[in-house]
């Protein structure tokens, strides 16, 4: 971690594979569904980091005769962005019954006026708003309602690199336990301590 301890963000390139699995709903012809999340490279930058919002793009479309299920699926690729002001929310994560990667799904397509007029994928009707690794950042996504959060397990290379970070970057302060100054207390004596205890001692 010493190489990169001066960046601001750490940036943990990702490709996430979606599936989009028609269903039998009077409301929803389909719904959409993480299969896997690929690492792919680890950088460092003193500036922004890439939006997350991207694209999603066809991959496989493959049908399986056997079990009569349209399998469709996409991909996307993202940044997970690490920034040493959240290594509090990485370490909740970590210790958390269940390590996870979140990932928000957003309604509507990112597809340009050109691309429309050429070639458009009318199955592709939800975008990738964000990848992250801090449950308190994902948290008002969650407090807003109106994007889709998924968690998918935290673990292998991510998971590792994530414990490092979190070792080098989050120091919690310890508690210390408030010492009373004994010369107030002296003081206190002094002028005869307590009046409230002398009234509870008149009536007992």
């Amino acid at each position: 971690m010493k190489n990169i301890e001066n960046e601001k963000h750490l940036l943990y390139a990702v490709r996430i594979i979606l599936e989009r699995k028609e269903i039998n709903n009077i409301w929803e012809s389909h719904k959409w569904v993480i299969n896997d999340l690929i690492p792919l490279e680890v950088s460092g930058g003193l500036g922004y980091p890439p939006i997350n919002d991207v694209r999603i793009y066809p991959l496989i479309n493959e049908v399986k005769k056997e079990d009569g299920l349209n399998k469709n699926l996409y991909f996307a690729e993202a940044s997970i962005d690490l920034h040493h002001a959240e290594s509090e929310g990485y370490a909740e994560n970590l210790q958390s019954s269940d390590p996870s990667v979140y990932i928000v799904l957003r309604d509507g397509d990112l597809i340009d006026e050109e691309e429309k007029n050429n070639e458009q994928d009318d199955n592709i009707d939800i975008h990738l708003a964000e990848v992250s690794l801090s449950p308190y950042h994902i948290q008002d996504y969650e407090d807003c309602g109106e994007d889709r959060v998924e968690k998918i397990p935290l673990y292998g290379p991510i998971a590792e690199l994530l414990e490092k970070f979190v070792e080098f970057h989050f120091h919690p302060e310890e508690f210390k336990k408030r010492k009373r100054d004994k010369k107030d207390i002296d003081q206190n004596v002094k002028r005869g301590g307590d009046a409230r205890l002398k009234l509870k001692n008149t009536y007992n």
